[in-house]
């Protein structure tokens, strides 16, 4: 399996290693590795699968191809390290958690260590002596969570009225003054990590110590210390006991120990060690905190560890536990409001994350505010890319201003057009007001826009503005990935035809008729017409952004001529309006109007 050089730098002379195979999560193989060993698919000779024969492991059945017939090889190196090649020509096989190891290529690594292939996980540590697993000392309970039924508190009295000396007392709360005091000053997670394992030196007395982290399928070291120095990286001749570690993850408690000499080699030379679990709100293991003593400073060898010392600990990596899920929950809450405020106001942000049931789909009465660019193909064109997006962020930060200005959501921005809704999240009686408030606003900010660009574009840009109320489904409409807030169903589809409507009538906002109900006397308004989209019909109004003084005579004509048309009676309306257009020769709507009396006639046959 071998050539003759690698055989070199092997040695059967090294203490074994473990190899554990697990199938599907379960441990259906355990055996011993001395100096190296094949694992593939059952060939048709051999026999069935988890059968060691050889230095060679059948681990899959003859059927199964995700498994090559030769497809992992471990050697054993004198230095100590493990080197593991991926004999398959065709399946990877993954390192650790997401390192591959290609057809023909091989790492090497230290122990312990875990190949994942496919539904298998094969796990390569070293071998520890069964007794030393055994008699662990731990406490009967398992380790509190953050924010568990139970406290620090509740625990720590517990064991104040254990029959501890007096001695042990004062030492156990001086011990939890300086732990409280200490994590106080923490802001991060590494800040957490580092004083922690300094306290582990500091307050109990390890001669080395560490905070290690559980990445789904090994434990990674992220915070090493020990007595002559402070906090670092960890140190590459230093290892933690896997042994301790695995009870620690497995059972949820902490555990320490004073090593019979018979285990002291398997555990790496140490004299005396203790390990809590960190916990996340859910109880699960995600790290933990680790401490051993090898010698006193005086020189002597150390095999005290106490239950008092191991309640220090525990204290410990439950306040590490508490700071991480602060953390977490400070952390979610700034991503929320961040989130929130792309759509909600800052106001409406605090109180989503106050009441978060607000944000559940529901059908409910909302006004729908669609906007749209006009002309925006031949505004890029003029500007190109880079000024285009410069340009465009302008006018749609300007404008989504407006929506906030009226406690509105910014559903979305869609290139050359803005959608924004009141009513909902939060219910508001006047919601048809404010975003016809909004429409308005975006109107009155169109000469500041045009100014700031007049230097580079040919004309002014113009809007269309179309507003509707009616019911809607609202709730998230993105995804898990990507959330967006906003409503669904036909009224959408409406106000979105309301909008488009804006270049027939000739005018910049037009609102329909549930719309305008929802208005008072201070809102200037005059029926346009109607708007017929298959099943969904409105009369539709003009809302005049800044009528002038004689609006309501305006109002009254215009209205009294678009009754003469819609009766048939196109020579009145055609009079109407002319004398209309003779007053005011810019009404656009009538314009329009007017213009459509004229089709109406040419089409007409004469009699």
């Amino acid at each position: 399996m071998t050539d003759s050089a690698e055989g070199e730098n092997t040695s059967s002379d090294l203490a074994p290693l473990t190899v554990n195979i697990y199938f599907r999560k379960q441990q259906v193989c355990s055996v011993e590795l001395r100096s190296e060993l094949e694992l593939g698919r059952q060939r048709p000779n051999e026999p069935a699968p988890y059968t060691c024969r050889d230095n060679r492991l059948t681990i899959a059945h003859l059927d199964e191809s995700d498994v090559s017939r030769k497809h992992l090889h471990l050697q054993r190196q004198q230095n100590g390290q493990l080197r593991i090649t991926n004999l398959s020509q065709v399946n990877p096989v993954v390192l650790g958690t997401d390192e591959q190891i290609k057809p023909g290529e091989h790492r090497d690594v230290k122990p312990p260590s875990l190949v994942s292939l496919g539904d298998r996980v094969i796990q390569i540590e070293p071998r520890v002596h069964q007794e030393a697993i055994g008699t662990l000392d731990s406490f009967v309970h398992q380790t509190i969570p953050p924010g568990g039924k139970d406290t620090n508190a509740a625990f720590l009295s517990g064991i104040l009225t254990a029959g501890h000396s007096a001695e042990d007392t004062e030492f156990l709360l001086r011990g939890l003054h300086a732990t409280i005091g200490l994590f106080q000053l923490a802001s991060s997670e590494a800040e957490f990590f580092s004083m922690a394992a300094q306290a582990m030196i500091d307050i109990v007395g390890m001669e080395t110590a560490a905070i290690v982290i559980w990445h789904g399928r090994e434990w990674r070291v992220e915070t090493h210390c020990s007595r002559a120095g402070t906090a670092t990286a960890a140190q590459s001749s230093w290892e933690p006991s896997s042994t301790i570690l695995q009870r620690v993850r497995s059972e949820r408690k902490t555990f320490w120990r004073v090593p019979t000499d018979e285990a002291t080699a398997s555990l790496m030379d140490v004299k005396a060690l203790v390990a809590a679990p960190i916990l996340n709100r859910r109880a699960e293991v995600i790290g933990a905190i680790y401490g051993d003593r090898r010698r006193r400073q005086d020189g002597r060898v150390d095999l005290q560890i106490t239950q008092v010392e191991a309640i220090l600990v525990e204290l410990l990596s439950t306040s590490v536990a508490a700071g991480l899920a602060r953390l977490a929950q400070e952390k979610a809450a700034v991503e929320a409001r961040v989130l929130f405020e792309q759509f909600f106001t800052p106001e409406l942000s605090q109180q989503l994350q106050a009441q978060p049931d607000l944000l559940l789909g529901k059908d409910t009465e909302v006004t729908l505010l669609f906007c749209d660019i006009r002309g925006f193909s031949a505004v890029s064109e003029q500007l190109g890319a880079r000024l285009t997006i410069d340009w465009i962020h302008d006018v749609m930060e300007t404008l989504s201003n407006s929506v906030a200005e009226q406690s509105g959501v910014l559903v979305d921005t869609l290139g050359d057009r803005l959608i924004g809704m009141w009513g909902a999240p939060v219910a508001r009686e006047e919601h048809a007001k404010l975003a016809c408030r909004a429409a308005i606003g975006m109107i009155e900010q169109l000469p500041a826009i045009n100014r700031r660009w007049q230097s580079v574009l040919s004309q002014p840009m113009d809007l269309g503005i179309g507003v509707h109320t009616g019911m809607a489904r609202v709730g998230n409409i993105g995804s898990t990935r990507k959330f967006k807030y906003g409503p669904l169903g036909s009224n959408v589809h409406l106000a979105a035809r309301i909008e488009g409507a804006t270049r027939r009538w000739a005018t910049r906002i037009l609102i329909s008729e549930a719309t305008e109900r929802g208005l008072d006397d201070s809102f200037s308004t005059r029926r346009l017409g109607q708007l017929d989209e298959d099943e969904l019909a409105t009369r539709l109004y003009e809302l005049a952004a800044d009528p002038a003084e004689d609006w309501p005579d305006t109002k009254r004509r215009y209205e009294t001529a678009l009754e003469s048309y819609e009766r048939g009676d196109l020579p009145t309306a055609t009079r109407m309006l002319a004398k209309l257009l003779a007053d005011r020769p810019s009404d656009r709507p009538a314009l329009q109007l007017l213009s459509r009396i004229n089709a109406t006639s040419i089409s007409r046959p004469k009699l």
